[in-house]
């Protein structure tokens, strides 16, 4: 059973998927991973000395129902995006992702000061019977757990099961009072941190492996 790297989500990851047959570069796969059900695109066949981590169950070619599927969840996620921007807390919500299934959000978030987001992520999670987690793009990792309802944290020992995001002691959270520690306290800090990221991708496509 081959290996193959697809690429899934709004981020772009890369993860290695098992797959029962052979697929063309370019085609549409509907994957399972720590997120829940996406849609990703095939990129090659994984080599022996690929460095990417299993990215979860590769189940299909995508079919007509699961493009229905993407635009729902997609319009679903707009809409999500724009309750969750509705806030005075000190964050951006620069995207949204909503599973194939609709089941789970995810929120790309970027904190620049002192928030408190567990409330916020709750009634969302409510009005939109999902579950409504984050993703801080500052930290430049995909979430690893599943989503679960009114789950606001994704690091272990972040107290989230005792005491809520506001006893996190991680320093890692998205949320609660470690939000305090966002990279992000400026205008003129956003603009060079999304400069930086630019040039790390520009850096990473220039040493890219070529496809075959």
């Amino acid at each position: 059973m081959p290996d193959y790297l697809v690429q899934y989500g709004s981020s772009a990851f890369v993860g290695r998927f098992a797959a029962d047959n052979d697929l063309s570069r370019g085609a549409s796969v509907v994957i399972r991973t720590a997120r829940g059900l996406e849609i990703g695109t095939m990129l090659c066949e994984a080599r022996a000395a690929t460095s990417f981590d299993s990215g979860g169950e590769l189940i299909r070619e995508v079919q007509l129902p699961d493009e229905a599927d993407r635009l729902l969840a997609n319009r679903l996620a707009g809409e999500i995006l724009d309750a969750a921007n509705l806030t005075d807390q000190a964050v951006t919500f620069l995207d949204c992702e909503v599973t194939l299934d609709r089941r789970g959000a995810i929120l790309h978030a970027l904190p620049w000061g002192e928030c408190q987001l567990d409330d916020h992520l709750a009634a969302l999670s409510d009005r939109f019977d999902l579950a409504v987690r984050l993703f801080d793009v500052s930290q430049g990792k995909p979430p690893i757990d599943p989503p679960e309802p009114k789950t606001t944290c994704e690091k272990p020992g972040c107290g989230t099961a005792e005491g809520g995001c506001t006893s996190c002691s991680t320093g890692a959270c998205g949320t609660g009072s470690s939000c305090s520690k966002g990279k992000v306290e400026s205008a003129a800090q956003l603009t060079s941190y999304f400069a930086d990221l630019r040039q790390k991708m520009e850096e990473q496509v220039a040493v890219r492996t070529p496809l075959n």
